[in-house]
């Protein structure tokens, strides 16, 4: 059984390795650790996160910056729904 939290820690670790580090946004980091803590759901993190890229998105177009993703969290990341090739996910 794989928890949630070495589940998020292992995907952490990738992104870094791949020189895009995830673990700088402390908004993106909050919603993963209520993930982790068993707190909301998968899809309720993906929403919530998308949520927040709209947000991101919508301010800086107020401020007359580019509507790119800040370079904490790269547009790449934008979660998707799971298609059920990824790990099972168990409390």
């Amino acid at each position: 059984m794989t928890s949630r939290r070495s589940i998020a820690e292992r995907v952490i670790a990738r992104a870094s390795a791949r020189g895009t580090p995830i673990d700088g946004d402390a908004e993106f980091m909050a919603i993963v650790e209520l993930w982790a803590a068993g707190n909301i759901e998968a899809a309720e993190m993906r929403d919530r996160y998308n949520a927040l890229l709209k947000q991101r998105s919508r301010s800086k177009r107020r401020l007359g910056l580019s509507p790119e993703i800040s370079p904490e969290v790269p547009e790449a990341m934008a979660v998707r729904a799971n298609d059920g090739s990824a790990e099972e996910v168990t409390d």
